[in-house]
């Protein structure tokens, strides 16, 4: 039998079941407009040791769920079309996860993890697996128990190489036999597709770069070239489009050359009205950093 618990401005729908005299609850859906939603650990002091099913499935208002210590299954498409979800709090344990759990979770940014005493692993372990799910679709690095050590990191800069070494129009011919419509743009344009696969790889860059754990010199060689190869065309469209009032990713560009003496006054002119802060920003910093080219310059940068 399911039963509706109230939860702020929905509802959390759940089953009990008995095992070997042991009672335990299974989270079947939600249905609210809620922005964030907490998991029970117990209901009817049963603990919650399952997500259902597409549980969250296409819960379009949620941005933050948190799962408790108890579970130790998330069944398949739980969490899928979670078109708004930033972030995920699951217990740092190992998990049985179904298939597409994570499916169009596009807006993806930090998947939490805490132990029984609420510790958190480190923040850029967080921000990369959530990358990892939601940017290169690679399901085999949803490792909860092993993510942020070394071996899982390598594993994530060469998954992430490859995506970077991909032809730009790979796949273009299959979506257009298949009828598939991409996310943003005029998807039967070859030109729109490629630069739309290139935005997609500087995402991944600056965000691995702005989250830099254990990354090798090499790999970090090798991902700042590109962004710096592709700052007019593509990098800089994607910092000021999408991150235009976020200070980090400015100073990102600033700390690996790709702003620099020759190409500030262009890029500034460029933001137009847009951005106003950042903008003040790199005037700032041209005028006290970039200005005269004297020796004097030099000892400031």
């Amino acid at each position: 039998m399911v039963t509706e618990l109230s939860v702020g401005n929905g509802v959390l729908a759940y089953s009990i079941s008995e095992k070997d005299g042991l009672k335990e609850a299974t989270i079947e859906y939600y249905r609210g407009k809620d922005v964030a939603v907490t998991v029970p650990e117990l209901i009817e002091d049963c603990p919650v040791v399952c997500i259902g099913k597409k549980a969250f499935l296409s819960a379009k208002t949620l941005s933050r769920i948190v799962i408790p210590q108890s579970v130790r299954k998330i069944g398949d498409w739980a969490f899928a079309s979670c078109s708004r979800l930033t972030e995920l709090v699951l217990p740092r344990k190992s998990l049985e996860i179904g298939n597409g759990v994570f499916k169009d979770c596009v807006m993806l940014e930090k998947i939490v993890l805490t132990d029984e005493v609420g510790s958190q692993a480190d923040s850029d372990t967080c921000y990369l697996l959530a990358a990892a799910v939601s940017r290169l679709d690679a399901q085999y690095l949803f490792d909860i128990v092993n993510a942020g050590s070394p071996e899982w990191i390598e594993h994530f800069d060469s998954t992430t190489l490859q995506m970077l070494m991909k032809d730009d129009s790979d796949g273009f011919s299959k979506m257009l036999l298949c009828g598939e419509e991409d996310y943003v743009g005029d998807d039967s344009n070859f030109d729109t597709y490629c630069l739309m696969r290139q935005k997609d790889k500087v995402r991944m860059l600056l965000l691995r770069l702005l989250h830099s754990e254990g990354i090798s010199s090499d790999i970090r060689e090798r991902f700042v070239a590109y962004i710096r190869e592709n700052m007019d065309s593509v990098t800089w469209k994607v910092v000021v489009e999408e991150h235009g009032d976020e200070r980090e990713y400015f100073d990102l560009l600033l700390d690996y050359d790709c702003i620099n003496k020759d190409n500030v006054s262009r890029l500034i002119e460029s933001m137009g009205e847009r951005n106003t802060g950042m903008k003040g920003y790199l005037m700032k910093v041209k005028t006290e950093r970039m200005s005269g080219g004297g020796f004097m310059d030099e000892l400031d940068l």
